[in-house]
């Protein structure tokens, strides 16, 4: 929303804002205790009225109208998915790193697959799982690639 416009928050936020400060100055110039109760119940709802906003009104309504317009459940939050770069990246930490054997062959499967399909590189395919080829030979989820692989040394 503008900067010039008005909105139902907005006016809200003004009149509890403004009947705060307004009977707080008089409180303290009248020295009306019944001036300063009410400038708290004003000061609480004005607080509260945020609250409410911030974390119940607003994200209730940006999920509607989500629902209802097909996109997405939250407008405001930052893209969070990873791309294709910083999928690579983390599958090659986990190929350095040697965590687990099922994580390590999970990750050479993974970057065999990009590395074949999307970046059209087979040599590198063929070296990451040559990799874990070598670190696990006796694992049954590579048995499909010793076959090809000594499918292409026949040749």
């Amino acid at each position: 929303m503008g900067k010039g416009q008005i909105s139902v928050s907005r006016v809200v936020r003004g009149v509890f804002g403004t009947a705060t400060a307004v009977s707080l100055a008089i409180g303290l110039l009248g020295s009306e205790p019944r001036w300063f109760a009410f400038a708290g119940a004003t000061g609480l709802i004005w607080w509260g009225w945020d609250l409410m906003l911030e974390h119940v009104f607003l994200p209730v309504g940006d999920w509607v109208i989500g629902a209802f317009a097909g996109g997405e459940l939250d407008s405001r939050a930052p893209e969070t998915r990873l791309t294709l770069e910083d999928n690579i990246r983390l599958l090659e930490r986990h190929l350095e790193h040697r965590t687990s054997q099922k994580v390590d062959i999970n990750s050479a499967i993974r970057l065999e697959e990009i590395y074949r399909t999307v970046k059209k590189d087979p040599n590198r395919a063929s070296r990451v799982i040559q990799t874990v080829l070598d670190r696990y030979p006796d694992a049954p989820e590579l048995e499909r690639f010793k076959k090809a692989d000594e499918g292409e040394q026949r040749r």
